[in-house]
């Protein structure tokens, strides 16, 4: 008999005022956001998460089995979400007024690892109760795993076609005219509540029907038990074909860790749905010996996945995105590590230490995406440490270090690394070297722009300027005309010349920026000022113009007469142009 909703009935009316207080939460933090406001701004979100943990908590657990103890560990989860939140949100708000990425690589880690964080200790908070002589009841945790996930599936699901009527609705009506159902519907007040209410009512609906989700999850474990051979056959076979095609191939693909790790984890995966709760052995003969191998090839693959992201973090230096590989890669291979050692392991239960492997992995992978998002293993602290180290120790050219990764990506811990170097001891070797570069980031205002303003040499502190014709000094009040960005990336040319045999000579300016540019010519006003008179000759490409100043070098120049004289018409004169 299918079980109906009653919103009368007391643990409905929990859910709706459960999900409404997510949702209230929500949309203060949404109003109540201020840019220029930092600690407003990392109080609502931390509340938020605060409120969204606890009462996704208490939406899973709510029923005969909660307990003073279940409520105390559901604050203590809640408090130290907030608390992370709160940090990451506060690394985001950097104090520069150029934009910086290191902020929203934080904050989307975070929040993916919210997720899992979450999805690995709810279970431990409803398998609380019914521990043994202290020690979790293995069977519990694997099904409050699998069932939460077809529950918040289910609520997803609820979600997704109320507000899909919701939007036909609103269309319906704005179609003859009437547009306030739209206004009302398409409120933030309205989306935020009514959403998260539905979706609180949808894992209400999910857990008062047990025997469709654990219908569900039969049908996800059945699959797992089909699958699980071609994985492991797909594991072997790879496994085989690397002594015939080495190591390099993997290595030169740029991406093999990502690749091996979706290997290790189909197969942690299909196992996992296959072993169950450890009361049966699924397989027998061949099949049963052809799982166990490619448990035992596992940290294979996770060995050299590591050995990739060594010879990445090498050959370039630690990133965020690096740091976080290293991660999965430490947790995949202590999966992998568990699993293997379940096949030698031999007990009454086939491969029975998953049961114990399975718990101290994910309690130790809990505690790692904390401290990954806390000041103990922050990534962007770790990254422009290591990218510095590399710069001072002179494993990396200045040329080739990225400056603008340590302002633009690297949040707070980037900024901070600028201004290392740039109260670095006179007596270091880079000292005199830097500050042209480190100015060239300053005056970047975002990534982009420092990638297409740097060149080999970077900017020069001043601008610079030579004189072709021999020793002869360049005018200093000529070079205080130059604009910020002249001559400061490539030396400029001047070549002083006589062209309106005033008995004073002009300057013929060689711009040798990389552009199409043609020579200009400056004078002086009656004021002793430089003015510029106008161009000589056609737009040239700056190798075009470093071989004319070559050429001057090697050859005579002098001024000549023009083949025709200009014409003067009343005031106006024409200038003949060959």
């Amino acid at each position: 008999m299918v079980k109906h909703l009653s919103l009368t009935d007391r643990t409905v009316s929990v859910s709706l005022l459960i999900g409404l207080g997510q949702g209230a939460a929500g949309w203060l933090t949404v109003a109540l956001w201020q840019t220029d406001n930092p600690a407003v701004s990392t109080t609502c979100l931390a509340v938020m998460a605060a409120v969204a943990v606890v009462g996704l908590t208490l939406q899973l657990t709510a029923g005969r089995c909660f307990t003073r103890q279940v409520a105390g560990l559901t604050l203590l989860l809640g408090t130290a979400f907030a608390l992370v939140t709160a940090w990451v949100t506060w690394q985001g708000l950097t104090p520069s007024q150029a934009y910086n990425g290191g902020g929203e690589v934080l904050a989307t880690s975070w929040t993916l690892c919210a997720v899992a964080l979450a999805y690995v200790l709810i279970p431990f908070i409803q398998a609380w109760p019914t521990r043994r002589e202290g020690r979790f009841y293995y069977p519990d945790l694997y099904r409050h795993s699998w069932d939460n996930f077809f529950i918040l599936l289910v609520g997803g699901m609820l979600t997704l076609a109320y507000w899909l009527l919701i939007v036909l609705w609103a269309m319906l009506f704005e179609m003859v005219g009437i547009g306030l159902f739209k206004t009302v519907f398409f409120n933030s007040v309205f989306a935020w509540l009514t959403l998260a209410a539905v979706f609180s009512l949808g894992i209400h609906l999910a857990r008062k029907h047990q025997q469709v989700i654990g219908a569900l999850r039969h049908i996800a474990l059945s699959l797992c038990f089909f699958l699980l051979p071609l994985t492991a056959l797909i594991t072997l076979f790879f496994g085989a074909s690397l002594p015939f095609t080495g190591l390099q191939p993997i290595w030169d693909t740029g991406y093999s860790t990502p690749i091996l790790l979706c290997l290790i984890g189909a197969d942690l995966l299909l196992i996992n749905g296959v072993f169950q709760e450890g009361s049966t052995q699924p397989y027998h003969g061949v099949v049963c010996r052809l799982v166990e191998v490619a448990m035992v090839l596992l940290p294979v693959y996770a060995l050299i996945a590591a050995y990739s992201v060594y010879l990445r973090v090498d050959q370039y230096g630690l990133t965020p995105n690096r740091f976080f590989l290293i991660f999965l890669v430490v947790v995949a291979t202590c999966y992998a590590l568990v699993y293997a050692g379940a096949v030698f392991y031999r007990r009454s239960v086939w491969m029975g230490l998953i049961r114990q492997g399975n718990q101290g992995v994910a309690l130790l992978m809990a505690v790692l995406m904390v401290l990954v998002h806390s000041p103990v293993l922050n990534p962007l602290t770790w990254s422009a440490r290591d990218q510095v180290n590399r710069l001072l120790t002179q494993k990396i050219s200045l040329e080739e270090f990225d400056f603008g990764a340590l302002k633009f990506r690297f949040g707070r811990a980037g900024l901070q690394s600028l201004e290392q170097l740039k109260q670095l001891p006179s007596d270091h070797p880079l000292a005199e070297m830097l500050p042209p570069w480190l100015m060239a980031v300053d005056e970047a205002s975002n990534y982009y722009q420092w990638k297409n303003n740097r060149q080999s040499d970077g900017l020069s502190s001043v601008p610079l300027v030579e004189c072709i014709a021999g020793d002869r000094p360049v005018p200093p009040d000529f070079v205080r005309i130059l604009t910020e960005r002249q001559c400061r990336k490539s030396t400029c040319y001047v070549l002083p010349v006589d062209l309106d045999r005033d008995g004073r000579d002009e300057l013929v300016f060689f711009n040798m920026a990389d552009k199409w540019l043609a020579l200009k010519l400056y004078d002086r006003d009656p004021q002793g000022e430089w003015q510029q008179r106008g161009t000589l000759g056609a737009a040239m490409t700056q190798e075009q113009r470093q071989a004319l100043v070559d050429r001057i070098r090697h050859e005579r120049h002098s001024a000549v007469d023009p083949q025709y004289q200009s014409l003067q018409i009343g005031d106006e004169v024409l200038l003949f142009e060959p």
